[in-house]
């Protein structure tokens, strides 16, 4: 048996331990039996275990991004890399490597097509080299005016579809090390790799609340492939907090009567920032990130209802020591015009010193969009405003109807893939929102005639008045109505019915009369048989008032006879009727 001796061999080249049953391999062994008992220990060869060359670890530093936002911008991805010092050369070229970040969501950046595939504008910049111009691909040097001619140009991400972007061919210097031997500069002991503008679909994770943040963060995995031995660790990050950016308060509700005055209300939209800083004015925005822009939606705005609304809204609120005098708020909205429907465009319009008396909304069937931009605000605040709407109600407008109000952000899009035309930021519509609510009262009247009968013998006269006021106010207020005539009851036959009759336009001061028997052609009303029961008249003029006289002598000589003034129904905004405290004694 050849022994060796102990002290010529490195402890270093050995791995040491006690001597356990099934733990060495004795034939193995059996060399160095006599330095093991010299030491008190028994050593062997060690076996070489690769290990990571480098070490790198990922950060971030999530915030707010809007809940309706479909191309948000994430927070940026920092990737610290370092090697053992016992592991580092004195000489070592860069390693490459490939690395892809994969969003719980789509990412939304502008895309365009290149020789190598599709690529996004979100950029991968190695050790602080920034130019203006990055490049397509990695491994470029010197080709954008970079500062630092050793290390890798800024590279643009190439899309992989979906949520997942990837920079390939990544050039990273070896921490520490360096590229030329003896006269080169060391690399910096830590090399990075910052990933900065990708966009992510918040919309897509559903958290358009109105009540604040809910719901899981805007996540990333990151994945790093070298022929190095390279590892990561914390590839799991949070990059963004969708929370909602818009808050709509509670409205006002008004009620506009065109009967009553000039025919005006107004309505409040009450809207508040959900985050500090979540509204942005132009002028304290990047070239990259425009002002932030507000869209009012109206809808079932009823005919000859006409809305203003104003082109600068100073936003006010109240003083803290509880004075009511409201003090100025950074915080100002400006009317946009000539934007399209989904509020891209335009521009802010003039409020003419603040004398303007209100900027008309277009609406079609109902329908109008308004854009506000502001114009200025203060980020350190979470700041809210109160925008007027005036609506005007024709005193031609006879029915009632309600108008609804919706706030949200702009510009709305339905374009939630990766595009080089769609704007950012672009927002989906929100989920859940609120509203302010308009009565619009209609400039007419409701008349009840209880009873109304043509059998037994018996028959019904009726006489609506268009009750003018020319007389009194010298003609204000006179306008044409025609009134549409609601039969409730039964035939003698006990069939029900349910008729409805519209009669001409009566005009102011004159009449429409007819029988329940004979009706009147002439005014569009139709003679009925043996009907019994009561019947409701709308009519389209502010002071109708009805009369109704029963007898069973139409045309002879009456043996029982009687009438009754039809009671005034009153009838709210919503079309239903008003009960008062009388009604219910």
């Amino acid at each position: 048996m050849r022994t060796v001796p102990a002290a010529r061999v490195p402890l270093s080249r050995f791995q040491c331990g006690k001597l356990e049953q099934g733990g060495v391999d004795l034939g193995r062994t059996r060399s160095w039996l006599l330095s093991g008992l010299l030491y008190g220990s028994f050593c062997w060869p060690a076996v070489a275990q690769p290990g990571p060359l480098v070490s790198c670890v990922a950060t971030a530093s999530p915030g707010p991004v809007y809940a309706t936002g479909i191309a948000e911008p994430l927070s940026d991805i920092l990737v610290q890399c370092a090697a053992p010092a016992h592991s580092v050369p004195a000489v070592r070229s860069d390693f490459q490597l490939e690395i892809s970040v994969s969003l719980n969501t789509s990412v939304t950046n502008p895309i365009r097509t290149v020789a190598g595939g599709q690529i996004a504008d979100a950029v991968l910049v190695v050790n602080g080299n920034e130019c203006a111009s990055p490049s397509a691909s990695g491994s470029t040097f010197g080709s954008c005016g970079a500062p630092l001619a050793a290390v890798q140009d800024p590279q643009f991400g190439l899309f992989a579809g979906g949520g997942t972007l990837k920079w390939s061919n990544v050039s990273v210097p070896f921490p520490g090390a360096s590229r030329e031997n003896g006269s080169g500069r060391a690399n910096p002991d830590v090399s990075t790799l910052r990933i900065r503008g990708i966009r992510g679909n918040a919309s897509q994770l559903n958290l358009g609340s109105e009540t604040g943040p809910s719901g899981p963060s805007l996540a990333a995995s990151l994945k790093v492939h070298s022929s190095s031995a390279v590892t990561l660790r914390n590839a799991t990050l949070s990059l963004a907090y969708p929370t909602s950016g818009l808050g709509f308060g509670e409205g006002g509700e008004e009620s506009v009567s065109a009967c009553q005055g000039d025919g005006r209300g107004s309505a409040i939209v009450h809207v508040r920032e959900g985050f500090s800083n979540a509204f942005r004015s132009r002028a304290s925005s990047p070239s990259q990130a425009p002002a932030t822009r507000l869209l009012l939606e109206f809808e079932d705005v009823p005919e000859r209802v006409s809305l203003r609304l104003p082109a600068t809204v100073q936003c006010n609120q109240p003083r803290f020591d509880g004075d009511q005098v409201g003090i100025a708020d950074a915080l100002t909205l400006g009317l946009v015009s000539g934007n399209g429907p989904d509020g891209t465009g335009g521009s802010v319009v003039s409020d003419n010193g603040g004398t303007s008396p209100g900027v008309p909304l277009e609406l079609f069937e109902g329908i109008g969009r308004a854009v506000y931009e502001v114009t200025s605000h203060d980020p350190s605040q979470v700041e809210d405003c109160h925008v007027p709407v005036l609506f005007e109600a024709d005193s031609g407008r006879t029915a009632n109807a309600r108008a609804t109000v919706r706030a949200g952000l702009a510009p709305r899009s339905s374009i939630f893939v990766p595009s080089a035309d769609a704007p950012r930021p672009r927002f989906a519509a929100p989920p859940a929102s609120r509203e302010t609510t308009v009565g619009v009262a209609g400039c007419g009247s409701t008349l009840m005639f209880p009873f109304v009968t043509n059998q037994a013998g018996f028959t019904t006269g009726i006489v609506i008045t268009h009750g003018s006021r020319q007389a009194l106010t010298g003609g204000s207020n006179e306008q044409a109505g025609s009134c549409d005539l609601h039969y409730y009851g039964a035939t003698a036959e006990g069939e029900e019915v349910l008729l409805i009759q519209y009669s001409t336009m009566i005009d102011p001061g004159d009449q429409l009369v007819f029988t329940l028997s004979g009706g009147n052609p002439v005014r569009n009303i139709i003679g009925t048989n043996q009907f019994q029961g009561y019947m409701m008249a709308v009519c389209g003029n502010p002071h109708a008032r009805g009369y109704v006289f029963i007898s069973d002598g139409f045309g002879g000589i009456a043996d029982l006879a009687m009438g009754y003034l039809a009671p005034v129904v009153p009838v709210g905004p919503d079309g239903k009727r008003l009960v008062h405290a009388e009604d219910l004694r």
